[in-house]
């Protein structure tokens, strides 16, 4: 992989929150392991219209080629529940299934919201520079979930290559990865094996 897609969805772009991560973060190139490969971020936005619905945004192509997709808390309020629509939890259900690869990131303004996939936006109440505090906020967390795609990138490459591992269930892993629904009989477990057992071979300069 040579570059890494960043979509940050909203209703209400942040501003500051989207010039920091296209001017800034993803101005640098993501560098990680002994091989020092680079890999570029490319950024994009999407701002959200709750009219068109959920399913609307599975569909949007900016949303299918992404790897880490930053998306606003307050779209997963449950406002369309019963209205057809798919619902904010449903959606980050959905997403995961339909595209186990993408990392998605909550950004929000609750201070009470905590978690590792949790990013606070920016409030200035307390006189902060926007480009530190999200240098020391947003940074890290969204590396961290760079480097969970591109491990599963390279354990797809190694799944390819593999002679040791049973050839149906490599199909069965490759296409599970890909959102193929008819691989539904892939149990994570399956997935947490081979994980493991891959990661006994060392570190992989594959990227």
């Amino acid at each position: 992989m040579s570059e890494i897609k960043i979509v940050y969805i909203d209703d209400q772009i942040d501003e500051i929150l989207s010039k920091y991560v296209s001017q800034n973060y993803c101005a640098k190139a993501f560098i990680e392991g002994e091989c020092r490969q680079n890999v570029e971020k490319v950024y994009d936005e999407i701002k959200f219209d709750g009219d068109r619905g959920y399913e609307n945004l599975l569909q949007d192509e900016k949303v299918r080629s992404a790897n880490v997709i930053l998306i606003d808390n307050h779209l997963f309020e449950e406002r369309t529940a019963g209205s057809g629509k798919f619902s904010g939890k449903q959606f980050k259900v959905i997403l995961r299934k339909l595209m186990p690869f993408v990392e998605v990131l909550i950004i929000t303004q609750d201070e009470q919201l905590k978690g590792d996939n949790i990013i606070h936006k920016f409030s200035g109440r307390h006189g902060e520079n926007p480009e530190l505090y999200y240098k020391g906020n947003l940074d890290v967390i969204v590396d961290s979930a760079i480097r969970e795609v591109l491990e599963f990138e390279s354990l797809a490459a190694d799944l390819k290559q593999s002679t040791d591992v049973e050839k149906v269930l490599i199909e069965k892993i490759l296409h599970s990865l890909q959102g193929d629904n008819s691989y539904d009989g892939l149990t994570k477990k399956d997935i947490d094996e081979l994980i493991a057992s891959f990661k006994e071979l060392g570190s992989n300069c594959g990227y």
